[in-house]
């Protein structure tokens, strides 16, 4: 009946909307409407997207609010070849033509106001409000992005105050699961050179997973964010902006839903989970508190009519403390903390020269740095953390873990037949009892902890030329040499232990459990001054005519090396290199009422950089997995159908996999895998329709849809990997403890959206009607996560169906 009644209601609506502008083409002397010029900084100067020879998509506050996308998630949902992973403030993970940015430097560069965000990743998912536009940028972009732009970047550009007039908006909106969202902003003109901008945002949500246990429901979420922009312009060669952004967020915790222990006597990630949290994880409940204080400083000086001088100050104060439930079940087995702080500062000088004829460049140096502090906090309760480890504790022995229970019942062990049960686990140590002939209770409240420190101090200088060769071809060379210094260091401690057996655990009679031994009460310390290393662009436009613009382009990109834990010291993995071979075109056609971007891409990595969780060590470590090769297409496009019904629609085709081999003919452990969070192909379409409604102003229904093919969420695409002897890998299914195979990805599937509203006359006020997955979809954006590397896999569902309704106003 719903999908009836939504069908219904479409038709009608472009029924009416014909009609109507037929109506208003006949009696309306008015020209006809056209698609605007975008306008983007991509290339470090103002142009037309239409002069920028690479791929870009672009998204203003007016296409944000159209699309209802009031986070990063969904807004990705209409940039082609991007998916966004959202899964909690403090992960998530952005996936770039089937790459993703997951631990150690970014490989999608994200930026604010220019400046490099990425290099502390709990700190990049911010509240997106009040902003001019986000460019998001494909291909490798050196001398553009440095800071990790090994396949892309994401560039958050916020409104600047403005001299040219008072002005502001504050909207109100309510929904589902307490929903409620305040918006608003104001630009003063203080003088004929100041100008003041202030805009908030307060966002707050219950959580949609309802929980069982002692936390409140999942998946919610409160955010504070604040901004403050200062334009001064004394002349007309001196232009200086000063934005300094405040945002605070408490979540409830995102939901680890168990593949394998039932709540409710069922598993059912689209139900009820049942997720606790101890005294020792720090928070009184799951989730995320985060502070993020940044001031960044925007100065531009025209040294003459060909010379311009650019000054980029950042500096950014970033703090977060996380508690997550690992196994998804109310006792606790593996229960997490995690206290991060970091500060970072970058300052970017820039000359640019545009003499207004056949060459235009410009030329800088670069200089951030980071500081990082990471507690990381890990408690269990001893007889289920037995329960867990049960079958490699009796394989370490040769034994099944039927045998051990016959050895402890043998031995008059209490409830020795429950060794490796998780209904009622044993509450004695199985190794004590067989190994010392001993009775020791096991503990509930073994606790240990890990303090991690990072540091990176990175030094870029690059270049970037062009040069017109004729009207209608232009050539474009950069360069950029990077060259970072590494630092790190990390100590573990056990806090709590059996108080029966001195110091150990009663699990593995050993000090810790999951923390690595090496690095017990004694730090482990490792640095690096790499060597420094290039990477480029060359791209070439052909200007088939005013309103075509056809463009290759061959580029460099570069993931850096980073230093991974491996005992008591630290490993320097060899950087990561992109190749990238491009051919795209950006048109304009029929009157301006139709625009498009479109490229074919070809990529091949070396020394590919996966990370992963070392459950023996406790710690995510960084290795080479070989080489990889990725290619595919991108559409973005929209028409203006007739004045009143613009259409809007991507496309990608995404071909990202792991080769067979590496240079030298080894063979990979992930031979053929697809890159996780990439779906082959996903497309979105949208409809803007507008009903004019005479004198008192018009309605608006925006109908979208986006659709996302079959994909894997981790990169071993849901096996397990072990060496077969002759240089070789053999490859099992994983599976959880009861041998029931894990389903480590999600298939095709797709999320309608819609939005009603009406707009004023005057443009002042207007209300709007918001469904979100109107159709209730059910799918999964995550399965594995922490407990996977345990044989616990844990699920993540995507949002449900959401209804809201707001209304806006203009002074």
């Amino acid at each position: 009946m719903k999908h009836s009644y939504l069908t219904a209601t479409a038709i009608a609506a472009l029924g009416l909307s014909g009609q109507l502008s037929a109506h208003a083409q006949e009696t309306s002397a008015e020209k006809a409407r056209h698609l605007e010029v975008v306008t983007v900084t991509t290339q470090k100067q103002q142009q037309a997207l239409i002069d920028v020879p690479i791929n870009v998509s672009v998204a203003n506050q007016a296409l944000i609010d159209l699309l209802a996308a009031d986070d990063f998630e969904d807004l990705g949902n209409f940039v082609p070849g991007l998916q966004v992973q959202a899964q909690s403030l403090n992960a998530p993970s952005y996936s770039l033509r089937g790459v993703v940015s997951d631990g150690g430097t970014p490989r999608v560069a994200m930026f604010q106001n220019g400046v490099a965000i990425g290099n502390v990743g709990f700190a990049t998912n911010l509240a997106i409000y009040d902003m001019e536009r986000v460019e998001v940028v494909k291909g490798p972009q050196a001398t553009l992005f440095g800071q990790g732009a090994l396949v892309g970047g994401v560039n958050f550009i916020q409104n600047r105050a403005s001299l040219s007039g008072n002005s502001g908006k504050a909207s109100i909106e309510g929904g589902d699961y307490s929903f409620v969202r305040a918006e608003g902003h104001y630009n003063y003109v203080i003088n004929d050179t100041l100008a003041l901008r202030v805009a908030g945002q307060l966002k707050n949500m219950d959580g949609y997973v309802p929980n069982t246990a002692n936390s409140p429901d999942l998946m919610g979420q409160d955010t504070l964010a604040l901004r403050t922009a200062l334009h001064w312009e004394p002349s007309p060669q001196l232009r200086a902006d000063l934005f300094v952004n405040y945002q605070d967020d408490d979540s409830t915790g995102t939901q680890f839903t168990s593949g394998f222990f039932e709540v409710n006597g069922k598993v059912d990630p689209y139900g009820a989970t049942a997720m606790n949290v101890n005294d020792d994880q720090v928070r009184s409940k799951l989730g995320n508190d985060r502070e993020l204080f940044y001031v960044t400083a925007n100065v531009e000086y025209d040294l003459n009519d060909d010379w311009s001088l650019t000054s980029l100050t950042d500096y950014r104060n970033l703090f977060s403390n996380e508690a997550w439930d690992s196994d998804g079940v109310e006792f606790n087995l593996l229960q997490f903390y995690q206290g991060r702080q970091a500060n970072t500062f970058s300052q970017e000088l820039r000359l640019n020269y545009d003499a207004g004829g056949k060459l235009s460049a410009f030329f800088g140096g670069n200089y951030f740095t980071v500081n990082g502090k990471d507690e990381l906090r890990f408690s269990t309760d001893e007889a289920y953390a037995q329960s867990l480890f049960a079958p490699s504790l009796a394989g370490a022995a040769g034994l099944t873990v039927e045998q051990v229970q016959g050895a402890l019942t043998l031995a008059g062990i209490p409830g020795g037949a429950n060794f490796g049960s998780f209904d009622t686990p044993l509450q004695y140590s199985a190794l004590a009892a067989l190994l010392q002939g001993a009775l020791v209770p096991l503990y509930g409240e073994h606790l240990e902890q890990q303090i991690s420190t990072d540091e990176r101090d990175t030094y870029d200088l690059f270049g970037d030329v062009t040069y017109q060769l004729t009207d209608r071809l232009e050539l474009t060379g950069g360069l950029r040499y990077t060259k970072e210094d590494l630092a790190a260091s990390s100590v573990a401690a056990v806090l709590k232990s059996n108080p029966y057996l001195g110091g150990l655990n009663g699990v593995t009679l050993a000090p810790s459990l999951l923390l690595s031994a090496d690095r017990l009460n004694n730090k482990a310390t490792g640095s690096e001054e790499t060597d420094g290393a290039f990477t480029w662009r060359l791209n070439a436009a052909y200007r088939v005519s005013d309103n075509v613009n056809t463009w290759v382009a061959y580029g460099r990109g570069r993931r850096p090396e980073v230093l991974s834990a491996s005992g008591a010291s630290y490993d320097v993995i060899d950087a990561e290199t992109l190749d990238n071979v491009e051919a795209g075109v950006f048109a304009r056609l029929w009157d301006n009422r139709v625009q498009m971007t479109s490229s074919v891409y070809y990529g091949e990595y070396k020394d590919f950089q996966t990370t992963r969780f070392d459950p023996i060590n406790g710690v995510f470590i960084t290795e080479n997995s070989g080489n990889a090769t990725q290619y595919g297409f991108e559409f973005d496009g929209q028409a203006l159908v007739t004045d009143n019904i613009r259409l809007l629609g991507t496309y990608a085709y995404t071909h990202s996999e792991y080769d067979d081999e590496d240079d030298n003919g080894n063979p990979l452990q992930f031979a053929g895998n697809s890159f996780r969070i990439s779906p082959e192909h996903s497309f979105s379409l949208a409809a803007d329709i507008t009903i004019p409604a005479g004198e008192r102003g018009d309605f608006s229904i925006v109908p979208s849809y986006v659709w996302k093919d079959h994909h894997y969420f981790e990169d071993d695409n849901g096996y397990n990997y072990a060496a077969d002897g002759n240089g070789g890998f053999t490859r099992v299914r994983e599976a959880y403890p009861d041998g029931t195979f894990v389903e480590e990805e999600q298939d095709a599937y797709g999320i309608a959206n819609l939005r009603i509203g009406f707009d004023s006359a005057d443009d002042q006020w207007g209300v709007y009607f918001l469904g979100e997955n109107i159709f209730d979809e059910e799918y999964l954006i995550d399965v594995g996560n922490t407990g996977g590397a345990f044989g616990l896999h844990t699920i993540i569902r995507g949002k449900p169906q959401m209804l809201k309704a707001g209304a806006y106003i203009k002074f």
